[in-house]
């Protein structure tokens, strides 16, 4: 609750102060539990716990916990430098303290630098290649510390010149070895996890029931068979969370160095060198292995999960192409339509077109001559028409062909009969199932509806107002006479009806 206040303004002095106090609490206590712990033959640590919480501290906060760093590595080496005799003069031992403390400061910034300089994941656990980098850093950065204290130390004769090499390796592998096994389940406390718990509860306690069961054996009983708990450990890779699985290290290897330090177990020699390197080897080796397969079914679970989000984007993207295909295809249906209806329909007019007439004319040829029914066509010409032009302009006599094509429109039946402009001011019209007489019924209406438009006609020679001349063909179709047939009776009839002085409807003769 306490650290969750201070993470409300980071840049604060009171997360400063709260951070380094927590850091100096953890590291006394790391330093009281190394001794306690993991010390053989009351002799060496085999694990420096202090280096397991730097290295995390650092990664995440940086510069900001050197305070705490220093002031708790000055305050847990004092109690040793005090032991010293002959005691050690005041620049003696202010010389190994700075010393110290700048060690114990530089090897997790050493650290911290080699894992964001050449890790490939800012979550270095989920990365082969960054859990490599990891354990490079965590091998090597304790070397420079520990020469850097080891050093201090020799320089003022507190260990001779043949204990410095004992003493840089004792220094570096505990430190090493506590990056490797502790500082992972630190760092990937509350971590996001990409690998899903597989394992029942069950599960879990089966695990660990078989993993306390091989370390009783092997730490309390005396059998040789520690590596008996790689089988459980692969187990809780491939089944538990990525920090369960590291936790579980980290308690194994805890109970192996303390059954150790308390002369249980295999690990537990005579030769406090041959307990070391069995010691160390065993957790070295756990922890790496454990690091390395977490990272290879991290970064397969990765893979897997991109794969997934690649399909699914792909299919969202092959859903919404083929939406726009469909809208697509709407518009190019509809755009046909728009054609289809400028290829059929007069533009200026809106009535059937020339191409359109002929079609129609064709269709109802064949269907009438199947049922021996009548087929009449007029043929109407507007009288004077080029006239009318020349005086009210074509703007004008645009206007007049729009109403005279709506007058004819508005007469036939719409069901059946087809108006047409046929071409210039002329207009034809398809009357099927029409006789003689019927079609003459239509001629007078549109003569009529003609009539009643007004429109006026200043230079007609006929009337004041537009007229017509319209022809009148009718006939049966057969397979001894043809469309174009009808067409050329009902334009001869329209010729007679000029002759004969316009304004009128002339029949070419009576075939039903």
């Amino acid at each position: 609750m306490f650290l969750q206040r201070l993470k409300e303004d980071k840049n604060s002095n009171l997360f400063s102060i709260g951070i380094n106090l927590m850091t100096l609490i953890l590291y006394v206590a790391g330093i009281h539990a190394s001794h306690t712990f993991t010390t053989l033959h009351s002799e060496v640590a085999s694990l420096w716990f202090p280096s397991a919480i730097t290295l995390p501290l650092v990664l995440k906060y940086g510069i900001q916990v050197f305070p705490g760093i220093t002031l708790a590595s000055i305050i847990g080496l004092t109690p040793s430098l005090q032991r010293i005799s002959p005691n050690l003069s005041f620049m003696g031992f202010a010389f190994i303290q700075i010393s110290c403390a700048l060690a114990n400061c530089f090897q997790p910034m050493i650290a911290k630098y080699i894992i964001q300089r050449f890790a490939k994941s800012k979550d270095i656990f989920i990365n082969i290649q960054s859990v490599c980098v990891f354990i490079g850093a965590a091998i090597f950065s304790p070397i420079i510390s520990a020469f850097m204290g080891v050093s201090a130390l020799l320089s003022l004769n507190v260990i001779s010149a043949e204990e410095y090499f004992y003493s840089l390796l004792t220094w570096w592998l505990g430190s090493a070895l506590a990056h490797l096994i502790f500082s992972p389940t630190i760092m990937q406390w509350k971590r996001k996890d990409f690998i899903s718990q597989g394992a029942s509860v069950g599960e879990v306690v089966i695990i660990a029931l078989t993993v306390l069961l091989i370390c009783s054996f092997t730490f309390i009983l005396i059998y040789p068979v520690e590596y008996l708990l790689f089988p459980p450990l692969i187990w809780a890779v491939f089944r538990l969370k990525r920090f369960q699985a590291s936790l579980l290290v980290s308690i194994i290897a805890l109970i192996a160095i303390v059954s150790t330090s308390l002369g249980y177990g295999t690990f537990a020699k005579d030769s406090v060198n041959l307990s070391l390197i069995l010691l160390q080897s065993f957790t070295a080796v756990i922890s790496v292995i454990t690091l390395i397969l977490s990272a290879v079914l991290a970064e397969k679970q990765i893979t897997k999960n991109q794969l997934y989000e690649t399909l699914e984007h792909l299919e969202e993207k092959v859903l919404e192409r083929t939406k726009e295909l469909e809208n697509i295809q709407i518009d190019l249906q509809n755009a046909n339509k728009v054609l289809e209806k400028m290829a059929y329909i007069d533009s200026l007019t809106q009535v059937a077109n020339r191409g359109c007439f002929d079609k129609i004319l064709e269709q109802q040829w064949d269907s009438l001559m199947r049922q021996k029914e009548c087929l009449s066509l007029l043929l109407l010409d507007v009288d004077y028409f080029k006239k009318y032009n020349d005086f009210y302009g074509h703007p004008q006599g645009d206007e007049c062909l729009i109403k005279i094509a709506q007058c004819l429109q508005s007469v036939v039946r719409n069901t059946s009969d087809t108006v047409a402009r046929y071409g210039g001011e002329e207009f034809v019209i398809i009357l099927p199932y029409t006789n003689l007489e019927q079609a003459t019924v239509v001629a007078k209406k549109i003569q009529s509806a003609i009539a009643l438009l007004a429109i006026p006609h200043e230079v007609s020679k006929v009337s004041k107002y537009i007229t017509f001349s319209i022809g009148i063909a009718t006939t049966i179709p057969g397979y001894d006479n043809i469309p174009n047939d009808l067409i050329t009776k009902a334009d001869q009839a329209l010729y007679l009806a000029k002759e004969d002085g316009r304004n009128r409807f002339k029949i070419f003769d009576k075939d039903c």
